[in-house]
This record gives structure tokens, sequence and C-alpha cells, in this order.
């Protein structure tokens, strides 16, 4: 299974609907799992900087940015994790 990540910032005003977005995909695609990394804990900017995050929301798929920053589509998210 593949190692979905999605970071966000508390304050970003684009990230709720990326997480919001998620849901969505996550409650129509039965098996499909992902992580939130928050980007203002000390884990989060380790995390993010290991993997060269500078913008969010960003997706991250098996160690690989796959879509940052505002917007994406439910179609951008399929095909990022394909």
């Amino acid at each position: 299974m593949k190692r979905i990540e999605l970071f966000y910032s508390p304050v970003c005003p684009f990230c709720p609907h990326a997480r919001e977005l998620l849901e969505k995909y996550k409650a129509d695609n039965p098996g499909f799992e992902y992580e939130e990394v928050d980007t203002y804990t000390e884990e989060g900017i380790k995390r993010g900087m290991s993997l060269e995050v500078m913008a969010v929301p960003c997706l991250v798929v098996d160690d690989v940015i796959k879509l940052s920053g505002w917007p994406f589509t439910v179609d951008d998210v399929t095909k990022a994790i394909e």
C-alpha cells in the first residue's frame, strides 16, 4: 500500500478545502488511507523539510511530492496516487 500524506498548516486558508476533498475521496474510495501532517509541529516541520515541502496543502505519495498548493481536484488526486 502506498504511503499518502497531506501536509497542511492550521493558518492556511486553502488547507481546509484540501482536507475536505481528501475526506470525500476517502468516503468514495474504500481502502484509501492518508495521513495528515501538521507543518506547525516539530515532527511536521522535520518531515516536511526532509521532503522539501515548500507550500501547503501538499500531497505526498511514497515520499514524492505529487500536488503542491491549491487548487487540486479529485481527478488530480486519482492521477497522483496511481
